[in-house]
């Protein structure tokens, strides 16, 4: 099975690598208040670049959640198997 390689970056602190099989996120509005809202990540995943908005961030293993925090907003990535997530804040729950 794939995996995916889970990056948070914060003006403060990176955090170290996760190794997961999901990633969930907030996506922002655009400018006509269309297409956000919460957006899934899996191994495969073509090339992308998102605006994020604050909310929850959660990263699965074989369907059981591994980490879940809260995001500031930012910027999430994807290329190849790895998400990397730079935003203002992260704050594990």
């Amino acid at each position: 099975m794939n995996e995916l390689k889970l990056i948070i970056a914060t003006p403060q602190k990176k955090l170290p690598p996760l190794t997961c099989d999901s990633v969930r996120l907030m996506l922002c509005d655009d400018a006509k208040g269309r297409g956000g809202g919460e957006y899934g990540i899996h191994p495969g995943h073509i090339k992308a670049l998102m605006a994020l908005q604050e909310g929850p961030l959660h990263a699965f293993l074989h369907g059981e959640p591994i980490l879940e925090g809260a995001c500031g907003a930012g910027f999430a990535s994807v290329e190849g198997n790895t998400v990397t997530v730079v935003v203002e804040s992260f704050q594990k729950k």
